[in-house]
C-alpha cells in the first residue's frame, strides 16, 4: 500500500519539482555563460578544449546542486501545506527561495568580475560580517535599486509556476501515521544525503588552466568547500620530507652573511638566529621612529613605474616621493586577504595552506615586529581605519604584541566615511595626531596604519573635484590613494619628529587574482618603499621578495642587531640574481625564485612555472628540484612550527 501511495506522491510531486530544478540550471547556466565572457586566458595550457568541456562538467555540479536545493524546498512546502494555516505559506517559501538564488546567480557574476574567483573563502568570511557585506553591497550597487529588481524577478518566478504550486499545495496528502511520515522524511534525507556525496566526489581539477577550472564548479560548491575546510592537515596532504631535512633546508634559505644560528633547549630545532646589523641595542643615539603604512589592495597594476598598463598616471606622487626612498619593484604578498598581508608583515611567517593563522585559533604571542621592537624601547600601536573586530584583526594585533589598538571609533576626524570605516586623509589626520602625543615623551615610536579607501565602494572625498574621466572607479580610487599617503609625508615634514622617522608604504595584498595558472604570480605583485631622506639613500632594488622580508630588511635599516625567529631575510643583503618569494592560494602554495615557480597542491601534486615578472604568461615547465626541496620544507616547517608553539614568545 505504502509502495503504491510513494509512487503518486512522486508523480503529483513531478511538476513542482522540475519547474523549480530547471529554474536553478537555466540560472547557474547563464550565471556561467556570463562569466565566461570575463575569462581572458582561454588559449592557455589546452584552454580551448577546457572552455568547451567547462559547461556540461559543470552542468553536472548544477544538477547536482538543483536537486539537493529542490528536495529541501519540496521537503519544507510539504511540511506547511499539511496545515490550513500554513498552506499558502507555500507560495512565499517560493517567492523566498526564487529571490536568495537570483541573488546568488547575480553574486556569483559580480564576485568573478571582483576577485576572478567562484565563491570561496572571501565569501564566507563576508558572511561573517552581514553589517559590513550589506553597506558595501548598497554603497557599491545600491540595494534599494536592485532589490526591487530581485524582488520582481522572484515574483515573476513564482508567478509562472503558481498554478502548480496550488495544484500541488491543494492535493491531499495521504497519511499513513507516523510510518508514513517517517518514511517521507527518511526518503528527503536520504535523497540530500546521496546527492551531497556525490557533490563531494566531484573532481577538484578538470584543466589545467585555473580560470576555466573554476568556470566549471559551482559557487555554492565552492563555498561550501571553503567553509569546511579553512584549515587542512599538512602530513598526508601535500609532499613532505624528513624533518632534519626540511629544516637544514630552511635554515640554508634564511641564512645571510651576518647571521649565526643559535644553540637552543630543543638542541636547535628551529630557525632562531642572531642578526648583527652592525649596531648593539644602545649604540644610536636615538632610535628611529616607523610609520608603516599598509595599503588597502594596492597592487602593481596600479604603480607607473611597475605594471600600469595605462596611458594614464595613477601614481605620480608616489613615483615622485619613491625618488627619494629606497624602492623595492620585486616583491610578491603572501596571499590575497588583508589578514595574510599582516600575518607577512608584522610576523614573518611563511604562508601555509589554508586560511592566515592572523585567524586561527593559536595565533597569540606569535613572533612580531611589535615584540621585537618593544625589546628596544619602542612604543608600538596600530592605527586602523575601520573596525578592528573585522576579520579578526583587533584580536590578532593584540595578540602580537601591539600596546594599542585604535579603529575607527577612536578616529577624531572622521569628515568621509564609507561602510569600511573612514577616508585615508582623515585616517591620516589622525595619524599625525597620534605621533605628536606618542613620541612627546622621548621614546621612539612604531605605528601601523591600516587604510581602507582603495576598496570597493571605491569612493573617496571630493570625488567630483579629483575625478580623472580617464581612468575608472578603481584607478581614481588607487589614484586618491597614493595622493593621500604623500600627502601625509608632507604635512608631516614640519614635525619635530619627521627627521628620525622612517615611513614605509606597503601594499596588504594585489587587486584581483586573474590568470590561467593555479597561482597567477603577477597578480601578487606589490610596490614596497622605505622613504626616510636624511636616513635612507635613494636607491630602486629589484632583487626579488616577498612580504615577510619586510621586517629583517626594515631592522637592517634601523641598524639594530637582534636575535630572529623569522622566516624572511635582509633584502639589502641578497645577492642579484637570488631571492624567493612564497605564496598561499587558497590550499595550493607557490615558492618561486628568480625565473621558475613551483606550486604545491592539496592532493601531493606538484607544479612548475617559468615567469618574468609583471608578465601575466606563465609557461609550464618541469618543477625545479631544487627550488621543489625548498617549498616543501618552508611550507612543512612553517606548519609544524605554527601547530607545536615553536614560532611564539608566549
Amino acid at each position: 500500500m505504502i509502495k503504491a501511495t510513494t509512487k503518486t506522491q512522486l508523480w503529483n510531486v513531478f511538476p513542482l519539482a522540475i519547474r523549480l530544478w530547471l529554474f536553478i540550471i537555466i540560472g547557474f547556466t547563464i550565471s556561467r555563460a556570463i562569466i565566461a565572457t570575463q575569462i581572458e586566458s582561454i588559449g592557455l595550457y589546452n584552454g580551448i578544449a577546457g572552455f568547451i568541456t567547462a559547461f556540461p562538467i559543470g552542468a553536472i555540479a548544477d544538477g547536482l546542486v538543483a536537486i539537493l536545493l529542490t528536495t529541501a524546498i519540496v521537503a519544507t512546502i510539504n511540511l506547511v501545506k499539511q496545515y490550513d494555516l500554513t498552506r499558502r505559506l507555500s507560495h512565499v517559501v517560493v517567492i523566498v527561495f526564487a529571490f536568495a538564488m537570483l541573488f546568488v546567480f547575480v553574486g556569483e557574476i559580480v564576485f568573478w568580475s571582483e576577485f576572478s574567483e567562484r565563491f570561496n573563502g572571501i565569501a564566507v568570511y563576508y558572511l561573517m560580517f552581514p553589517r559590513e557585506v550589506i553597506g558595501n553591497l548598497e554603497e557599491s550597487f545600491n540595494l534599494s535599486y536592485f532589490g526591487p529588481l530581485f524582488l520582481a524577478g522572484a515574483l515573476a518566478v513564482w508567478w509562472l509556476g503558481r498554478k502548480t504550486i496550488g495544484d500541488y499545495i491543494h492535493r491531499p496528502t495521504t497519511r499513513h501515521g507516523w510510518a508514513g511520515r517517517i518514511f517521507r522524511i527518511a526518503r528527503a534525507c536520504g535523497i540530500l544525503a546521496l546527492t551531497v556525496f556525490v557533490i563531494w566526489l566531484l573532481p577538484e581539477r578538470t584543466n589545467d588552466n585555473r580560470e576555466l577550472n573554476l568556470l566549471a564548479k559551482n559557487s555554492l560548491v565552492t563555498m561550501a568547500k571553503a567553509a569546511l575546510t579553512n584549515d587542512t592537515d599538512y602530513a598526508g596532504s601535500y609532499q613532505t620530507m624528513s624533518g632534519a631535512a626540511a629544516l637544514a633546508e630552511l635554515r640554508a634559505i634564511v641564512a645571510q652573511d651576518n647571521t649565526t644560528f643559535l644553540a637552543t633547549a630543543d638542541n636547535g630545532t628551529d630557525i632562531l638566529r642572531r642578526v648583527d646589523n652592525g649596531a648593539t641595542a644602545g649604540a644610536r643615539a636615538r632610535k628611529l621612529n616607523i610609520v608603516v603604512v599598509t595599503e588597502e589592495s594596492f597592487g602593481s597594476v596600479f604603480v607607473d613605474s611597475l605594471d600600469n598598463r595605462l596611458d594614464v598616471s595613477i601614481t605620480p606622487d608616489l613615483d615622485r616621493l619613491a625618488q627619494g626612498g629606497l624602492m623595492f619593484t620585486n616583491i610578491y604578498a603572501s596571499g590575497d586577504r588583508t589578514v595574510r598581508g599582516l600575518e607577512a608583515t608584522e610576523t614573518a611567517f611563511a604562508p601555509i595552506p589554508g586560511i592566515s593563522t592572523a585567524r586561527r585559533p593559536g595565533a597569540d604571542g606569535m613572533q612580531s615586529l611589535p615584540h621585537l621592537l618593544q625589546q628596544f624601547g619602542y612604543e608600538t600601536a596600530v592605527l586602523y581605519g575601520g573596525n578592528p573586530v573585522f576579520d579578526n584583526m583587533g584580536k590578532f594585533w593584540k595578540g602580537i604584541g601591539f600596546d594599542n589598538v585604535w579603529g575607527e571609533s577612536d578616529i577624531r576626524h572622521d569628515s568621509f566615511s564609507t561602510i569600511w570605516g573612514v577616508s585615508d586623509e582623515d585616517l591620516f589626520t589622525e595619524a599625525l595626531r597620534r605621533m605628536d602625543e606618542e613620541t612627546a615623551n622621548g621614546q621612539p615610536v612604531l605605528l601601523t596604519l591600516m587604510t581602507v579607501s582603495n576598496h570597493r565602494p571605491y569612493k573617496f572625498p571630493k570625488m567630483e573635484a579629483k575625478w580623472n574621466d580617464d581612468m575608472g572607479r578603481i584607478q581614481n580610487t588607487a589614484h586618491y590613494a597614493q595622493w593621500a599617503f604623500v600627502d601625509f609625508v608632507n604635512r608631516a615634514r614640519g614635525k619635530s619628529w619627521f627627521d628620525d622617522t622612517i615611513f614605509v608604504f606597503v601594499a596588504d595584498h594585489g587587486i584581483k587574482i586573474n590568470g590561467a595558472a593555479s597561482v597567477p604570480v603577477h597578480a601578487f605583485r606589490i610596490p614596497m618603499l622605505f622613504y626616510a631622506p636624511n636616513h635612507i639613500r635613494p636607491e630602486r632594488n629589484d632583487i626579488l621578495g616577498a612580504q615577510i622580508d619586510f621586517i629583517p630588511t626594515l631592522m637592517g635599516l634601523l641598524g639594530i642587531s637582534y636575535n630572529s625567529p623569522f622566516f624572511g631575510v635582509d633584502l639589502r643583503r641578497v645577492a642579484k640574481g637570488k631571492g624567493r618569494f612564497a605564496i598561499a592560494h587558497n590550499f595550493s602554495i607557490a615558492y618561486g625564485r628568480p625565473g621558475h615557480v613551483v606550486v604545491l597542491q592539496p592532493n601531493g601534486s606538484i607544479e612548475g612555472y617559468s615567469f618574468k615578472p609583471g608578465q601575466p604568461d606563465m609557461q609550464r615547465e618541469t618543477p625545479d628540484p631544487s627550488i621543489l626541496r625548498e617549498a616543501i620544507a618552508q611550507t612543512q616547517e612553517a606548519h609544524r612550527m605554527f601547530y607545536s608553539n615553536a614560532y611564539h614568545w608566549k
